[in-house]
């Protein structure tokens, strides 16, 4: 009986171990990437909170309510886009979570936005990519989830089909309800900017 608890410590021990080597690992490598990641920060698309605020965007948003034309189109730069996904992020998380910072990454029909996100004293980086088609519609989704250098849209899938059908609802809801004034026919994903195609209802 006594041998067969020793084993059993030794067993649990280096289920411990392995545990705090896991761990150990996980924290190296985040750290790793994150500082080559903060490395190869461009600091044109380091987002300011207070983008969505500014007189130029809310000038651009009057323009294309406004617009007399048939079809009008919307573009949005870098600083725009993060603006408002800075907001809207801001205004889900609770007193326990801060949002730190948002860098977005632009490139042809596939744009990375990273989040910086604290609890406590602890912070990190999280990350996804949004995607448009090269189809005429208004619809964009997301592909991959990332925390750091680790993928966890594959551990659950069921949260990229959530957050997709969450923005497919809001594109819709902002079409049916008029909230910009037109309907939104495609967006665009370019190099710099967003655009949008919108017609007069």
């Amino acid at each position: 009986m006594k041998r067969f608890f020793i084993s059993l410590l030794i067993f649990f021990g280096f289920v411990v171990l392995f545990f705090l080597l896991f761990l150990g690992y996980i924290f190296l490598k985040y750290r790793t990437w994150e500082k080559d990641f903060n490395s190869n920060i461009k600091q044109e698309y380091v987002i300011e909170k207070e983008g969505i605020k500014s007189k130029e965007f809310n000038e651009k948003i009057s323009k294309f309510s406004l617009s007399l034309e048939e079809t009008a189109y919307l573009e949005l730069d870098v600083q725009d886009i993060g603006g408002i996904i800075f907001s809207v992020l801001d205004s889900y998380v609770n007193e326990n979570l801060k949002i730190e910072d948002m860098y977005i990454l632009p490139s042809n029909s596939k744009w990375l936005v990273y989040v910086k996100i604290k609890y406590q004293d602890f912070s990190g980086w999280i990350s996804t990519d949004i995607n448009k088609d090269e189809v005429m519609s208004a619809q964009v989704y997301i592909s991959d989830i990332w925390v750091g250098p680790f993928q966890i849209s594959n551990i659950n899938s069921n949260l990229v089909n959530t957050i997709n059908n969450g923005i497919g609802d809001s594109i819709v809801t902002l079409n049916e309800n008029g909230l910009v004034g037109r309907y939104i026919e495609n967006i665009e994903l370019t190099d710099d900017s967003v655009v949008l195609k919108g017609s007069r209802y």
